[in-house]
């Protein structure tokens, strides 16, 4: 069963630290996401480093960040690009984005404990956006599972209320927000 929380803390001006309070809400949001393996978003806005805090707090809970951005244009094969450098700097590139999953995911099994952050997850087409929903959905079924951390704006909302995006969107089990003030 999964849940759905909107959460509110106070976020990371560009200039300043976080509070330790809006620090501790969002990694204990974080702990149960990466307890549970799921799918959380944590929305952003402008002005708050949303993936560099997501990232603290996923290292602070000695899990294995795996951070790409949703850089335009936001392709499928752009996003296996990044994972497959990110994961596997010093290996070559398939041709095929078949090949590229495939390595991608034996990858992350070798993990101790990956988690996917998307910075910019706004940015993602929707092929891009399900191929991360697919992963995930992969993972449940195994005994190593995967949480998955998207990170954007507002927007991210608007983006995942596309009909295409219904299972990802249902599967979300918290919404964290970062607010500026």
């Amino acid at each position: 069963m999964h849940c759905r929380d909107t959460v509110t803390a106070v976020g990371v001006p560009m200039n300043e630290t976080m509070p330790d309070k809006a620090f501790a809400a969002l990694r204990e949001n974080l702990g149960h996401v990466l307890q549970a393996c799921a799918l959380m978003c944590v929305l952003a806005p402008d002005g708050v480093q949303g993936d560099a805090v997501v990232r603290a707090a996923v290292q602070h809970a000695q899990a294995d960040p795996i951070v790409v951005s949703g850089i335009a244009p936001g392709t499928l094969p752009a996003l296996l690009a990044s994972l497959h450098d990110r994961l596997l700097p010093s290996v070559p590139r398939p041709r095929q984005a078949a090949q590229m999953q495939d390595a991608i995911e034996e990858a992350l099994v070798r993990r101790s404990w990956p988690a996917v952050v998307v910075h910019d997850a706004h940015l993602l087409r929707n092929d891009a956006l399900y191929y991360l929903y697919r992963l995930w959905d992969s993972f449940q079924e195994h005994e190593q599972r995967l949480p998955v951390i998207l990170v954007g704006p507002e927007q991210l909302h608007a983006v995942l209320d596309r009909p295409a995006l219904a299972s990802l969107k249902s599967c979300v089990y918290i919404w964290h927000r970062l607010t500026d003030s």
